[in-house]
């Protein structure tokens, strides 16, 4: 019987594992060596290895099992993926598409919620680690074996890392997550007074010499924050100084697109004795035509959750805004902001509900213990300052999972922690 359940626990280690995997962008360029068909074969079958896990623990046979397994605790979080879902729905141009999308972000929130419930926070984050591992060690793979499909087209950007990604964007903000994770495990670590494995260290010092060859600034900089936070001065600061974290998001994303609007345009010519870009690398311009976009179409529901960069006659109505010949009137890679993405694919709905949510989840932050509070300050960070200039809450991958996770995390106080009473239950 134990054996029984121990080959159980593995087994579901190895699903969770290769979920994370995926959601880190694997198989990633290997797909340009073997052909699109390698992305889409894993991406489904982590979707439905999540469906199976939650399944396979939802009770002891079959006939008990169950697929929902719904918790007051998290009531916001479901009305936020609830409200998504609906709005989509009614406002796409595509319904086969957009359900499809629904039902798989659907299911990543879900599975991250029962990560919650099943595992200790340290135990989600060491399978986390375990993964990059994995990540890491396929990245040197094909850099090693399919060095001529390691490249930049732009002669400006050869020199950049990329690995399984497409840019040096997404290698690096993934290299940052990789290594922030590592930093909470750390003063987890030092908490319990256990000792670091030395492949720990060896796997912290990789990652962190692959985030210095993508070029990545903005990455580096995202990441320095929260880890300088975490290593400096949370430790210090204690109960009675948390940060206040919803209320922080809110107010500093709000608040960057604020000035990011207002503000440093009036400081161009500054900028340009400086020799910088006053324009954030054209993503001003961006945000103002975005913006301008959706306050004059689909104000309210946005073009469904994922879906703008999908619909061809919203983008081409976003690229009129700009010179035909224009870098602008041709780039499809997203918006570059949380909140501007998020406008378009949500509308002000999606936004106002994912900001009550982020502050009904975060409202009691001093009831979290030690660890959850140390995670979810390290995330929160990091997500608010990678949204700033980059695209977040989209599709299924890492981040969106993570934010459902830490979401999910926050909900569970000091007194309660995984597995928790049937009473529980809605």
């Amino acid at each position: 019987m134990e054996r029984s359940a121990s080959r159980k626990s593995s087994v579901i280690d190895l699903i969770i594992t290769f979920i994370f995997l995926n959601s880190l962008g694997f198989p990633g360029n290997f797909t340009r060596v073997f052909g699109d068909w390698l992305g889409v074969v894993v991406e489904y079958v982590a979707f439905l290895l999540m469906i199976a896990v939650m399944l396979m623990t939802s009770a002891d046979n079959v006939m008990e099992m169950v697929v929902l397994d719904l918790r007051k605790k998290y009531a916001s979080i479901y009305m936020l993926a609830a409200v998504l879902f609906v709005t989509s729905m009614v406002v796409t141009v595509s319904i086969s598409k957009q359900s499809i999308t629904c039902i798989r972000f659907t299911v990543t929130v879900m599975f991250t919620l029962w990560l919650c419930n099943q595992f200790s926070l340290q135990e989600v984050l060491e399978r986390v680690y375990f993964a990059q591992i994995l990540f890491i060690g396929f990245t040197l793979v094909f850099v090693v074996l399919f060095s001529s499909y390691v490249h930049r087209e732009s002669a400006a950007y050869a020199d950049d890392f990329v690995g399984l990604y497409s840019a040096k964007n997404g290698a690096g903000s993934e290299l940052a997550f990789g290594i922030l994770v590592q930093v909470v495990l750390l003063r987890l670590y030092k908490q319990q007074r256990k000792q670091v494995p030395s492949l720990f260290i060896i796997v912290l010092a990789v990652q962190a010499v692959l985030l210095f060859l993508t070029h990545n600034v903005g990455a580096m900089l995202t990441l320095a924050v929260p880890v300088v936070y975490l290593l400096r001065f949370q430790p210090r600061w204690g109960l009675q100084w948390r940060l206040p974290l919803g209320w922080m998001y809110v107010i500093g994303s709000v608040g960057f697109l604020i000035v990011a609007l207002t503000i440093i345009p009036l400081f161009e010519p500054l900028f340009e004795a400086l020799g910088k870009d006053a324009t954030l690398t054209g993503r001003i311009p961006l945000w103002e035509a975005s913006l301008d976009l959706i306050m004059n179409n689909h104000t309210l529901m946005g073009y469904g959750y994922a879906m703008f960069w999908r619909d061809e006659s919203a983008v081409a109505l976003l690229h009129s805004a700009f010179d035909e010949n224009s870098f602008m009137a041709q780039q499809m890679s997203g918006s570059h902001n949380v909140l501007i993405e998020m406008l378009l694919n949500s509308g002000v709905v999606g936004v106002g509900m994912f900001f009550i949510t982020m502050l009904a989840t975060m409202k009691r932050i001093r009831e979290l213990d030690e660890e959850r509070y140390i995670w979810c300050s390290g995330y929160v960070i990091f997500f608010m300052m990678y949204g700033f200039t980059e695209r977040a809450f989209t599709t299924y991958e890492y981040l969106t999972m993570f934010l459902f996770f830490t979401l999910g995390a926050a909900c569970c106080r000091a007194d309660r922690g995984p597995l928790l009473r049937r009473s529980d239950h809605l």
